[in-house]
């Protein structure tokens, strides 16, 4: 079932046109290992920048437009709010989709299965042959790392779509078990990205997986009924100077510069309506702010924004209620997961670096089990004399639901 008037999600149609010399539009979508931090040159020397150069010398009539649709630290619940503007717009003839460890590859909610399968519903509906990654982090071992549910969901979403995979999990754990490669030479600097060696670990899966699929003559199929969940079928991504925005906020263009390039807000948003701080003709900072309203229908919000090491926290309701934020850490005497709940939801970079010039994307599920139907939701920023210049920046309101 494709989005009626796509064409088929052939691998082989990918093959026929790259080698008659079409133009071809290829997107890598994911997080920081399809990105490819660590490598020493992301854009050549990750798995992405071998791909990269694979299709181009296998297609050497073909002129390629690669498009870089990764954002570290992030999975399919932001990623189902950037599929248009990241993955569609971009008409691409071959999407490489990543998501299985940042949606936590031992988890087993069904709101990530959701997100991920909407996704993978939406872009195979619009005739795109896609290839699964499914990648490993350094302390996920075989024999464990086989029985990760996450993983194993993913797997059956790829049987059941007809996708290609790039089974990067089996592949460097069987290599690490067996004793054939050290772990510590994939990853020599921490345990989630791989240096260049790695990668290279990382890239062979992931060709094996798309020439077999070509070989197959592989076509990507859309079953009649989701295997999982379609809780998140509809999605809105709400911009929020489109609109009105309340008193005390004001218009401003995203961040230029980044704690990392996968992380540049001006990348990923438009501009961002801002509370706080102080607007470009006043000479003091902005106190009157009322809180921000959004009224939308799901059972999913989440906003997408930027972050400063002067960014303020801000309190949340919904409905008129308070939604608070945990944190969950593990009991040093029990070794159980406990959860501590504060009023005040943080929008900083102090967990990297205090500088006030450190900027970064965020994004932040407020609540995804929502009843469904008509909600309001409230932000109100927490303004703070010892920090006079702090500003709460939210681009965009993100919310999804049956």
């Amino acid at each position: 079932m494709n989005v009626s008037g796509a064409p088929s999600a052939s691998f082989a149609e990918f093959d026929r046109k790259a080698r008659a010399g079409e133009p071809l539009s290829v997107v890598f979508f994911g997080g920081s290992l399809t990105f490819g931090a660590n490598a020493s040159n992301p854009e050549t020397t990750s798995w992405r920048g071998l791909m990269m150069d694979y299709l181009i010398k296998k297609y050497p009539k073909a002129p390629f437009h690669f498009h870089d649709g990764a954002i570290g630290g992030t999975g399919s619940d932001l990623g189902q709010f950037r599929l248009q503007r990241d993955v569609l717009a971009k008409k691409p003839d071959l999407v490489f989709y990543d998501f299985t460890v940042n949606d936590g590859a031992d988890g087993a909610d069904i709101e990530k299965l959701a997100s991920y399968e909407g996704i993978l519903r939406k872009m195979i509906g619009a005739g795109i042959p896609v290839v699964q990654e499914f990648f490993t982090f350094k302390f996920y071992r075989a024999p464990e790392a086989y029985k990760l549910q996450r993983y194993l969901d993913h797997k059956k979403l790829a049987e059941a779509y007809h996708t290609a995979t790039g089974d990067v999990l089996a592949s460097v754990s069987e290599l690490v078990h067996s004793g054939k490669v050290s772990e510590n030479d994939i990853w020599p600097a921490d345990q989630a990205h791989p240096y260049d060696y790695g990668y290279t670990l990382f890239f062979e899966p992931v060709r094996d997986g798309l020439e077999k699929a070509i070989a197959d003559g592989r076509v990507c199929v859309v079953p009649e009924k989701p295997v999982f969940s379609d809780k998140f079928n509809k999605t809105t991504r709400t911009v929020l100077v489109d609109g009105t925005l309340p008193k005390g906020w004001r218009r401003a263009t995203a961040f230029r510069t980044s704690l990392w390039y996968d992380g540049l807000p001006s990348r990923w948003m438009t501009d961002m309506a801002v509370a706080g701080g102080k607007a470009k003709d006043q000479k003091q900072a902005v106190t009157d702010i009322e809180p921000l309203k959004v009224e939308f229908t799901g059972t999913f919000v989440g906003i997408f924004g930027e972050k400063a090491g002067n960014g303020l926290s801000f309190n949340v309701k919904i409905d008129g209620k308070p939604v608070l934020y945990e944190i969950k850490n593990k009991d040093v005497v029990t070794g159980q997961m406990v959860s501590q709940y504060f009023e005040a939801w943080p929008n900083n970079t102090a967990r990297f670096a205090p500088d006030k010039s450190s900027h970064l994307f965020s994004w932040i599920s407020i609540a995804n089990q929502l009843a469904p139907g008509k909600h309001t939701l409230e932000i109100e920023p927490i303004l703070n004399p010892d920090n006079p210049d702090g500003e709460l920046h939210i681009e965009s309101v993100c919310t999804a639901g049956e």
